[in-house]
């Protein structure tokens, strides 16, 4: 595999920088609002949590912020050069997508990027037949890794936003990662800064997946305790 040229590394870390600086502070603005959201679906938390991404980048200075396109909401997975019209992946839909241009890339076909957010609800399970935590690996890690989804394509990181409505997160933790190892994935850590009670805390895990490129991927996490 061709290594990324440095000025490509830079870019691409400066670019997710800015993004990261966004999410957290939509997940604070989203935890501010005053309505009970402990019991809210995710496809109406993800809603409110579009329209909190664009309340924060105009809070981190809108046009100076470094941010001059909006996320893009459940939109199909963007064409890479070379994949075929038909691939499974072409039609998956991750919950947000932040597309990113690199100028210095040669060959123009290949120059868009694009930064990958999913999102799933974290603590009791409400139903037996969707458990929160297990399936957040199932239907939320392994979408980074597995070929039929390619999440996080032609990128070297990607975020997993994780609303938790009930339980401790220690607990929750243990349970995702009883999954993670189940699945052959790297266990999720926690962050130097530890637990953030009714705010965001952040863990991180790198892995390989063989079947994506690049292979060698690093995946944040952001965990908004909604309790």
């Amino acid at each position: 595999m061709t290594r990324p040229h440095l000025s490509e590394i830079d870019s691409w870390a400066n670019f997710e920088t800015r993004i990261l600086k966004v999410l957290v502070l939509a997940l604070e603005i989203l935890r501010n609002r005053k309505r009970d959201l402990t019991k809210e679906r995710e496809d109406k938390l993800n809603y409110e949590l579009y329209f909190c991404m664009l309340e924060a980048v105009r809070k981190l200075g809108g046009e100076d912020s470094g941010i001059n396109s909006p996320p893009v909401y459940e939109c199909m997975n963007q064409p890479l050069e070379e994949e075929e019209l038909l691939d499974v992946s072409r039609k998956k839909r991750p919950d947000f997508q932040w597309g990113y241009i690199n100028h210095s890339e040669p060959n123009p076909r290949k120059s868009a990027k694009h930064y990958y957010v999913e999102c799933k609800r974290l603590g009791t399970p409400t139903r037996r037949t969707w458990v929160f935590n297990q399936n957040y690996v199932l239907h939320g890690v392994l979408r980074f890794v597995k070929p039929e989804w390619k999440y996080g394509r032609a990128s070297s990181s990607g975020t997993m936003i994780g609303y938790i409505q009930s339980m401790e997160a220690k607990d929750i933790l243990a349970e995702v990662n009883e999954e993670a190892y189940n699945s052959d994935i790297p266990p999720i850590e926690l962050g130097l800064k530890g637990w953030k009670e009714n705010g965001v805390s952040r863990l991180e895990h790198e892995f390989n997946r063989p079947k994506v490129l690049p292979t060698h991927f690093t995946l944040r996490h952001f965990w908004l305790d909604l309790q």
